[in-house]
């Protein structure tokens, strides 16, 4: 998980309407249809309204992010929940929340995001929610995936879970990955998907997943027409020209997605 900053989290708190009106122009979907459609593809009904949920602040490692749990809040509420902020971190979070009735924890440490549902006894990561919620905006963006190439730059855990995402949803997965351990690792856990360097897989492909960490390494001169680029990597691989000439399909917010699917999963 990257550790976001107080600006990243500030600014979505403050521009979330903003940024379900671009995801819905891109893709067609609000924030609580593309949750749904991640996790049942509209085979079964998710109860998200009134659901209630507590973000528990956590003060372990380098400690609380500003907002962060605040951010975690105003999102779920967006989405319809009964969500609330113990005002106590840790333990004394916890048990504040279970004892004012939440069913499902939002919980975050330096390695770590999950939803823990206590109905269900099970945890859902930030790591694969977020992949998931990425590939469903570029599938409802691309009107499917199914036998297109599409370019995932990076293979961290968000990469990977992208990856097998991707596989699931019938593309062809091309793969920029500089570092070859990774690419490994992912070969010997069973992700198949064709290595490329960048600058081919741009030229081959307008469908884009960034899950990379690097900057502004991709310009509006390498982009395809009619790209289309779900970004879950902080920061963007897209410069500020790029994103400028992608407008809505540059896909990209640190925190939302990833939390609405953890939402939806965890109720499940």
């Amino acid at each position: 998980m990257t550790r976001l900053t107080e600006a990243d989290v500030t600014a979505l708190t403050h521009d979330l309407v903003a940024f379900e009106a671009r995801l819905l122009e891109a893709t067609g979907l609000d924030l609580r249809g593309l949750a749904l459609r991640t996790v049942t593809d509209g085979d079964r009904c998710v109860q998200l309204r009134g659901a209630r949920i507590a973000a528990v602040p956590m003060s372990s490692g380098e400690g609380v992010i500003p907002g962060f749990s605040a951010c975690v809040v105003a999102t779920l509420l967006h989405l319809g929940c009964d969500a609330w902020m113990t005002t106590q971190p840790d333990v004394r979070g916890m048990q504040a929340a279970v004892a004012g009735g939440a069913t499902v924890l939002f919980l975050a440490d330096d390695h770590r995001f999950i939803a823990l549902s206590l109905d269900k006894a099970c945890s859902v990561d930030d790591d694969q929610a977020t992949a998931d919620g990425y590939v469903t905006a570029l599938e409802a963006a691309a009107s499917g995936l199914k036998g297109r190439e599409v370019l995932l730059l990076g293979l961290g855990p968000v990469g990977r879970a992208a990856a097998r995402r991707l596989a699931a949803r019938g593309a062809s997965v091309l793969v920029a990955e500089p570092d070859e351990e990774r690419v490994t690792a992912a070969r010997d856990v069973g992700l198949v998907f064709e290595g490329v360097d960048l600058a081919a897989g741009l030229g081959r492909c307008d469908l884009i997943v960034d899950a990379s960490p690097a900057a502004g390494i991709i310009d509006a001169a390498d982009l395809r027409p009619g790209t289309i680029a779900a970004v879950p990597g902080m920061p963007s691989a897209f410069t500020a020209a790029a994103q400028e000439a992608l407008g809505v399909r540059h896909i990209h917010e640190p925190l939302a997605i990833g939390v609405a699917v953890m939402a939806a999963r965890a109720l499940l």
